[in-house]
């Protein structure tokens, strides 16, 4: 009964406070001044609104703290697309606010926020990358999180997913080695003009197939670990690819 009454009264607060005209730009001011047009726009079922009133209760701003009711306003706006709210996400699994704390959720959260266009959501990759929060040995696990995440949002800005993506079928070694080097390069590529891993991780998001995922993540490992210099990376990688050498046994099905 007490739940009933209570959806009641979210029924009858939504047709009570219609959305007004001027409540998004209010909302996004974020101040003391904020709170009743945030809520009318997440009652809406507004991205912003349910972003910018999770923001003031994360924050505190003209109302008491409540870290569990904005990670669910941020969860539903990041499952509109809403990037800000995705990273927002991240950062409460890292930190345990409103939700139980989780590295690998706050990784996976954090690169499906970057591949919709949120720049900040790097530095929360790098962040945990630095303090090594993340086991290489995982990575693949996590990166399929963060495409299985990337798949159930709306408005998605970044890669299309194709969910029928799948690996293909080679006949030959040195078909193969062809047909893995653009990859491989692409990664060499950014080593080669000092970016860091959490970038090259992005050409990950949209896969969906296992094995491509542990190969990708085995080529960046093997990347940024080799003590070969970065002009003589890709003939070396192809020479032990054709030789199917154990270092980069990673790319092998």
């Amino acid at each position: 009964m007490k739940l009933f009454i209570k959806v009641l009264a979210l029924l009858v607060i939504s047709v009570a406070l219609p959305v007004q005209a001027s409540d998004l730009q209010r909302c996004k001011v974020q101040n003391q001044y904020s709170f009743s047009a945030c809520e009318r726009l997440a009652l809406s079922g507004n991205p912003e609104g349910q972003f910018g009133l999770g923001m003031l209760l994360l924050e505190g701003t003209g109302v008491k703290k409540d870290y569990r009711r904005s990670f669910e306003l941020m969860y539903q706006a990041s499952m509109q697309g809403h990037a800000a709210a995705q990273f927002q996400v991240g950062q409460a699994y890292v930190n345990g606010q409103g939700v139980e704390r989780n590295f690998e959720e706050a990784y996976a959260w954090f690169l499906v926020s970057k591949e919709n266009g949120n720049p900040i959501a790097s530095r929360g990759i790098q962040f945990m990358e630095s303090k090594n929060l993340i086991e290489k040995s995982r990575m693949d696990s996590i990166t399929q999180r963060a495409n299985d995440i990337y798949a159930s949002t709306l408005n998605k800005k970044g890669f299309e997913y194709d969910d029928t993506e799948s690996s293909q079928n080679v006949s030959g070694i040195a078909e193969y080695c062809d047909m893995v080097m653009p990859t491989v390069d692409s990664v060499i590529t950014y080593k080669k003009y000092g970016k860091p891993q959490s970038e090259a991780r992005q050409l990950m998001i949209g896969m969906t197939d296992q094995r491509a995922i542990k190969m990708m993540n085995g080529v960046i490992n093997w990347v940024w670990s080799t003590d070969v210099s970065v002009s003589e990376m890709s003939r070396y990688f192809k020479k032990k690819c054709l030789r199917q050498s154990k270092e980069v046994s990673f790319i092998f099905p």
